[in-house]
């Protein structure tokens, strides 16, 4: 279904308001009593708004939890590339962070 959303603005307050074109709204600004200016119309779609809740809370949900397989913890962190490097650089082979690809902000552990 589409349909209009307009937005309407008061010069004396400055505040904004949206309504849809097609329900009954006052065009009063609702703290100043001044009548209030148009200032866009937007076609608009429950469809689309609904595709864009959809990417967004699927987006939300596929997200993964990475857990700490020692403290099974999921107050974790990726060890960044820049953090290897200097590990590597200052302890040659004997560096651990470019071993692993996580770190346990509990147990300070590597995984």
């Amino acid at each position: 279904m589409r349909y209009i959303r307009v937005f309407y603005m008061c010069p004396k307050c400055s505040a904004g308001f949206f309504f849809d074109k097609d329900d009954d709204f006052s065009t009063k600004c609702p703290e100043c009593n001044v009548e209030m200016v148009c200032m866009e119309e937007k076609w608009t779609s429950t469809e689309e708004d609904e595709e864009r809740e959809r990417i967004w809370n699927s987006s939300i949900v596929s997200s993964p939890i990475v857990t700490c397989p020692y403290c099974n913890s999921v107050n974790t962190s990726k060890i960044s590339t820049t953090s290897k490097i200097v590990d590597t650089a200052l302890f040659g082979f004997f560096g651990e962070k470019r071993k692993h690809q996580w770190h346990c902000n509990s147990c300070n552990s590597d995984f």
